[in-house]
């Protein structure tokens, strides 16, 4: 029983929408159905199918407000999802960076760091606190039906920033400690095992560096519609 009615109404929520083009497609698909539900709840009263559509559109109130609804949730839902790979990247990249630096052959410096060496561990653990604060914050009071009913968007938001600025830090920070080492003293390296570690990390720096991207702009349309 899809009418023109509906399918307008779809079409205006949809050019509301923000996010991935998986997500906005299902939540069309799902605006519709409920609209469909709607309107043959209405034919019991009103057997005109145009009528009973202009009454579910009516129910449901303006495209704007419906598709702001569902904005909401999938900056929530971002949030969550990069709060929590952020964290989980972390114990990750610690783990095989260790290995490999560690299991490497002894360094030339026996009465000193590596040049810049403590300035890129400080880089390091500032990034870790930022990206752990943030993705903590974020997830904490970002989820639940009380954090949904008081609407913590600028915590959420907030939050989920700092995690990835933090992790972007440590990635950066990670890199100028490598590059630094390998062209001061290449040899106290063992290549084969640190190239692990720096796949993973340019590829993690690529990844978190997209989604920072894609967050940006699903917080643009949800704030700023």
């Amino acid at each position: 029983m899809e009418t023109a009615v509906l399918q307008r109404y779809t079409d205006h929520v949809a050019e509301h929408l923000v996010g991935s083009y998986s997500r906005r497609s299902a939540i069309v698909d799902e605006v519709l159905d409920g609209l469909l539900c709607a309107a043959e709840c209405n034919l019991k009263d009103c057997p005109d199918v145009e009528e009973a559509a202009h009454r579910a559109v009516q129910e449901w109130g303006p495209p704007s407000d419906i598709a702001r609804a569902y904005n909401d949730a999938t900056l929530r839902l971002s949030a969550n999802r990069l709060a929590l790979r952020a964290v989980c990247a972390l114990p990750l990249l610690a783990a095989t960076w260790a290995s490999a630096l560690l299991g490497g052959p002894a360094g030339p410096w026996a009465y000193r760091h590596p040049p810049l060496l403590l300035i890129g561990l400080s880089i390091v653990g500032f990034g870790c606190v930022l990206s752990l604060a943030g993705a903590l914050s974020g997830l904490r009071r970002g989820s639940g039906i009380e954090a949904a009913s008081a609407r913590h968007d600028h915590t959420v938001t907030t939050g989920t920033l700092t995690a990835l600025i933090g992790l972007l830090s440590v990635l950066g920070a990670l890199i100028l400690l490598l590059l630094n080492r390998g062209l001061s003293h290449p040899e106290s390296l063992d290549w084969p095992l640190v190239s692990i570690p720096a796949t993973l990390t340019l590829l993690a720096g690529v990844y978190f560096g997209l989604s920072l991207k894609r967050f940006v702009s699903v917080v643009r349309g949800a704030v700023f519609p």
